[in-house]
């Protein structure tokens, strides 16, 4: 079994939104509910195995999971054009609990780390390709139900790079890509050619996306390189030369293909053309939040935004625009107890494994996460990024005794 789960995660991982594309060209299907139906046997097998391994995050995650359900039920927020078990086979949250909790109850090898590394670093490469593609066409390989969703105007005026993530969700290369960049930081800083590579496809693929979490996000992971015990002084500072090195060839290969980059600053990062429109909006939200979150301060109203609340947003967006606020008003306190706690757990797990064995991609690939939704609602634990660091974390809890008992 451990072998086939390895050859599951090997398959999918990081090749998820190509997966993705083919199957909604065959059949509108989610791929999330295929992946649901295959690790659920799984799951069950593990259930019965004479040892387990279920982490503490793991634990304070499903108890939110189930709170979610229960809500959901209990609020009748289940769509209407769905039906009951399809809408459990195609949730996030039940799938990042199965997906961890087989990740978790896995063996890694080293060989498997290898493949992995090398196939993200391949999904890297071709991130960037159609990055650049996109700069000339911005609607190439772009997912349909984004092009057509007239929800998504305001993305589409924008003319944001997507690259091949859209396949799977808006969010997901600002979720999932800045991981896979500090993956590959973790394993081939000291590479001379591949290195340099990592850091310009990093720094193209976020700034072309046009939004300011994904390349706060980047930068952030990209200072993992300093917190690197086994690193020079010399070795960090020739990367932060590469690191500048690759902003100018960046901003070359933009200018010489036509992208406006002032006007990316202008209008993106310092909105100077909405008069700070999206930061209003961030703020707005706050003071929409303290009026409604008392009237249920304790359970929540239910994973949406009700009709009287986006009446006080006013239009500036359908939901309160914070993460950790908007799901304090979905779950109330007792409900974000379990959600923060698994949150500080993965946080606390990531830290600790990563600063024994010098990796820490996956504490800041999540500390990258968890800033991304202070300016937007995405919790979404069953991303392709947020696997991977839990995939990465077993690998490295597990070398300790391997090699102890080796010994």
């Amino acid at each position: 079994m451990n072998k086939l789960t390895q050859l599951i995660f090997l398959v999918l991982f990081p090749f998820l939104p190509i997966w993705s594309w083919g199957i909604i060209l065959v059949h509108p299907t989610q791929i999330e509910m295929l992946i649901t139906v295959v690790l659920i046997p799984i799951s069950f097998y593990i259930i019965i195995s004479p040892k387990i391994n279920f982490p503490k995050y793991l634990t304070f995650f499903v108890l939110f999971t189930i709170y979610h359900l229960v809500s959901v039920y209990i609020n009748g927020l289940i769509p209407p054009d769905t039906t009951t078990f399809k809408f459990l086979l195609s949730n996030r949250n039940i799938l990042a609990c199965l997906l961890f909790f087989v990740a978790e109850n896995t063996h890694f090898d080293e060989r498997f780390i290898r493949i992995m590394n090398r196939n993200i670093f391949l999904i890297v490469i071709i991130s960037l390709v159609f990055s650049l593609l996109q700069l000339k066409n911005p609607s190439f390989f772009v997912a349909p139900y984004i092009l057509e969703n007239l929800g998504n105007e305001n993305f589409l005026n924008e003319s944001r790079i997507f690259s091949i993530y859209s396949w799977i969700d808006l969010n997901s290369l600002g979720i999932t890509f800045p991981i896979l960049i500090a993956i590959l930081l973790s394993f081939f800083s000291q590479k001379k050619i591949a290195s340099p590579i990592i850091i310009l496809s990093g720094i193209i693929v976020s700034f072309l996306t046009k939004a300011r979490y994904v390349m706060i996000s980047t930068i952030i992971i990209f200072s993992q390189y300093f917190f690197i015990s086994k690193m020079s002084l010399s070795k960090k500072v020739s990367i932060l030369l590469i690191f500048f090195g690759s902003i100018m060839i960046s901003m070359s290969v933009a200018k010489a293909m036509g992208y406006n980059i002032q006007q990316v600053i202008d209008d993106r990062i310092l909105e100077k053309s909405t008069n700070m429109g999206s930061a209003n909006a961030r703020i707005f939200s706050y003071y929409v939040f303290l009026k409604v979150f008392p009237e249920h301060p304790l359970f929540g109203v239910g994973p949406e935004t009700r009709p009287e609340v986006v009446r006080l947003l006013g239009g500036s967006a359908p939901i309160i625009h914070v993460g950790y606020l908007s799901y304090l008003y979905f779950y109330g306190l007792f409900g974000c107890f379990f959600l923060f706690l698994a949150i500080f757990f993965m946080l606390k797990r990531a830290w600790i494994i990563g600063s024994k064995n010098d990796f820490l991609a996956g504490f800041y690939g999540l500390l990258a996460f968890c800033l991304a939704n202070t300016t937007m609602v995405y919790f979404n634990f069953s991303e392709m990024g947020i696997v991977l660091v839990i995939i990465y974390l077993r690998y490295f809890s597990e070398k300790p005794v391997l090699e102890l008992s080796a010994a």
